[in-house]
């Protein structure tokens, strides 16, 4: 019978082993209990999003971006330079390409005729220039040191004054002078719109008739 002792001290040893590591083994609702405490250190990471590449602009805003048009502007000039500045530049057959522009300017110098003793003085001078051809003439009027004088034009340089001085000499002009008188004005200037090598160096033999204008290249306006 000694098989039955053994078979029973078997199944006491398997009873006491499952007894110990029931008593010992840890408690999974404990586990989760710890697990929620440790909450606040626990984040979830979102998944890491693709870059999104810029839009390409098309070749032709990149190409306009890089290589804006190119004017060049000359002027300035008064009511008496505009007519003969004009007929200049309409020789050069530029079509489209120009076009006048005001652009505002500090006035050194003005021709003109000095003050008379009163405005009747001043109508009938006013009526010789206009026999002699001169129309481009404005009476000063407002009360100053200059009412009842005849203005002529209004220019930058004392060069350019001097030069429409003598071209009113040769008309029979005698009484008009060139002097200081700085104001601020609007002048008109001539701008081309993507010249040629060719229409650059016309236009420098243009500046050296007309004395006291500027010749500039600048980047045309959008407009």
């Amino acid at each position: 019978m000694k098989w039955i002792f053994f078979l029973l001290l078997a199944a006491n040893l398997i009873f006491g082993g499952y007894v110990y590591l029931r008593e010992h083994a840890p408690n999974p609702d404990a586990q989760l209990v710890r697990a929620q405490l440790n909450a606040d250190q626990l984040r979830i990471v979102p998944p890491r999003e693709k870059p999104v590449a810029p839009p390409v602009p098309p070749v032709s805003t990149v190409q306009a971006a890089a290589a804006p048009s190119a004017c060049m502007e000359w002027g300035s000039f008064s009511s008496g330079e505009l007519a003969r500045a004009q007929g200049a530049v309409e020789r050069l057959a530029l079509g489209a390409r120009v076009r006048r522009i005001e652009v505002p300017v500090t006035a050194g110098f003005w021709v003109h005729i000095p003050p008379m003793k009163s405005k009747s003085d001043m109508n009938r001078k006013a009526g010789e220039l206009k026999e002699l051809g001169i129309i481009d003439h404005y009476p000063v009027l407002e009360t100053g040191r200059w009412r009842y004088s005849i203005s002529l034009g209004i220019f930058r340089s004392e060069e350019g004054a001097k030069k429409y001085l003598a071209a009113l000499r040769e008309k029979g002009v005698r009484s008009a002078i060139a002097g200081k008188r700085e104001q601020r004005i609007n002048q008109t200037a001539f701008l081309v719109r993507d010249p040629t090598a060719a229409d650059s160096e016309n236009l420098v033999v243009l500046k050296l008739e007309f004395p006291g204008t500027d010749l500039r290249a600048i980047e045309c306006p959008v407009s």
